[in-house]
C-alpha cells in the first residue's frame, strides 16, 4: 500500500492589520470537522468485514506445529497404523506376506507415504502463501456446515482469507502415492497405481472432514 502525503502551504496575505488579525486568530482555532464527520463508506466496510469474517491467517510456528501433528502426530500414527492393519487384513501387497514382518513393513510403507503427503503439501503451501488447514465451520445450520466441511478438501485460504482451489493439497495427496509405487512397493506396481490410490485419499479425505466437522476435531 503506497499512502501519499500532500503538503499544502497556504499564506495570507492581507492589506488591512484587523484583517489579518482576523485571519491569524482563524488559523488558531481547532478544527472539528474530522471529530464530527460520518464514516466514510470504505470505513464501514471495513468494519463491517471485521465483525463478520473473524478469519486470520495462521502464524508460521502453528502451521509448522500442524504439519509436525499431521505427519508424527498420536492421531496420524494411529491412522497409519489401522491403514497397515487394513492392508495386513487384505494382503496388499501380496509380496510382503503376513505376520510381524509384514505388517511393518506396511507400517513403514503408510508412514512414509503419509510423510511424503503432508512435507510436499506443507512446502508447497508456504511457498504459495496458502493455508491448507482444516477449520470448523462457523455457520449455522447442517448443510451449510456439511459444505464447509467438504470444500476444505481441495480448497485452501489465501491470506485475505479467499478460498481458491489447493494446488498443495492435490500436489500432496498424488505424490504421497505416487512416489512409494514407483520407488519401494513391488515392482508390478507403476504410476498408475499411484495415480489411484491418490484418487482414494482424496475421496477419503471428504469424509474425514465431515467427521471433524460434526464428530470429533483431530
Amino acid at each position: 500500500m503506497f499512502f501519499f502525503v500532500v503538503l499544502t502551504f497556504v499564506s495570507v496575505r492581507g492589506q488591512q492589520s484587523d484583517q489579518s488579525q482576523v485571519d491569524a486568530n482563524k488559523s488558531k482555532a481547532p478544527d472539528t470537522t474530522a471529530s464530527t464527520s460520518p464514516p466514510t463508506t470504505e470505513q464501514s466496510k471495513t468494519a463491517t468485514q471485521t465483525s463478520t469474517d473473524p478469519y486470520v491467517f495462521p502464524t508460521s510456528r502453528k502451521r509448522f506445529n500442524r504439519y509436525v501433528n499431521n505427519t508424527v502426530g498420536p492421531v496420524s500414527l494411529v491412522r497409519t497404523a489401522a491403514s497397515a492393519g487394513f492392508n495386513q487384513w487384505d494382503n496388499d501387497p501380496l509380496e510382503w506376506g503376513q505376520g510381524a514382518e509384514g505388517y511393518g513393513k506396511r507400517f513403514a510403507s503408510s508412514f512414509g507415504k503419509n510423510a511424503i503427503r503432508h512435507t510436499v503439501q506443507y512446502g508447497l503451501s508456504e511457498a504459495f502463501r496458502l493455508d491448507t488447514g482444516f477449520e470448523r465451520s462457523k455457520r449455522k445450520g447442517f448443510w451449510p456446515r456439511l459444505s464447509d466441511a467438504l470444500i476444505q478438501n481441495v480448497t485452501s485460504r489465501t491470506r485475505s482469507g479467499k478460498r481458491v482451489l489447493s494446488a498443495p493439497i492435490f500436489i500432496g495427496v498424488y505424490a504421497g502415492s505416487i512416489i512409494p509405487a514407483e520407488t519401494w512397493y513391488p515392482s508390478r506396481y507403476s504410476y498408475k497405481d499411484g495415480l489411484r490410490s491418490g484418487t482414494y485419499s482424496l475421496a477419503t479425505g471428504f469424509g474425514l472432514n465431515v467427521l471433524r466437522e460434526f464428530v470429533i476435531k483431530f
